[in-house]
């Protein structure tokens, strides 16, 4: 090989090996954990409290697998993002009275994490109610009275920056957190769901909690703008 030649194909690869370190240098690194906890339910709110009632709903449906998936393929174009299990002596920590001790162990958790990632997706619980009725804590499902029928989900997104653990404030921490149930009749007996009645809340619900990930991802500052118009674009769920 001529000297010219050689010359050449070393600077070609100290080229290739700046570019490449450049590109790893500037990828973020996000990290995506669970704290929350949620039961499958349906919520009716009769004419009185006599007949009011909550049920399980037989749904087969991990919503905390579903939502970190969906998170991934969302960031993954262009973030390093992994789903990381914390461990009990975080997630499995209680909170005391008027003290979040489990969000001060998430923190502990994120700051001691901070040159390994960049930001920190934390998937929660978060207390709502819907017409001044107090919604079950760490529930999802169907909210319904005598006229109408929503999916909701207490389960919400919290981003922090880990170099300062502090929270990225979004608007509605999630987007709208009951969303009506259209084109379904809830059955006359509480309990006489139907195989094609379940199914069809099964895929209804995937789509709500889709424009819940969509609605996080597009109000906080994770994505450039370009990136948030493709996905409201894909999703059509948020203008």
């Amino acid at each position: 090989m001529k000297p010219r030649q050689l010359f050449t194909g070393i600077l070609l690869c100290l080229i290739c090996l700046v570019c490449t370190l450049n590109l790893q240098a500037k990828t973020t690194k996000i990290a995506i954990v669970s704290v929350a906890d949620t039961t499958f339910i349906h919520r009716h709110i009769g004419f009185t409290a006599f007949t009011n009632y909550i049920d399980t709903l037989p749904i087969n449906f991990s919503m905390i697998n579903y939502v970190e998936s969906k998170l991934q393929s969302y960031l993954n174009p262009g973030f390093s993002v992994s789903v990381v299990q914390l461990p009990d002596s975080v997630s499995k920590v209680k909170n005391r009275f008027f003290i979040s001790a489990k969000t001060k162990k998430v923190k502990e958790w994120i700051y001691n994490n901070k040159d390994l990632y960049d930001f920190v997706i934390v998937i929660d619980n978060a207390d709502l109610s819907e017409n001044n009725q107090l919604i079950p804590k760490n529930t999802s499902g169907i909210f319904s009275n005598h006229s109408y029928a929503s999916y909701y989900s207490t389960i919400s997104f919290f981003a922090y920056q880990t170099s300062n653990v502090k929270l990225i404030e979004y608007y509605n921490l999630g987007g709208v957190f009951i969303m009506p149930l259209r084109n379904f009749k809830l059955p006359k007996e509480r309990k006489n769901f139907t195989p094609e009645m379940l199914n069809f809340l099964y895929d209804g619900f995937k789509n709500y909690l889709d424009s819940r990930v969509v609605y996080f991802l597009v109000k906080t500052d994770l994505l450039a703008q370009d990136k948030k118009d493709i996905i409201k674009s894909e999703s059509g769920t948020i203008k």
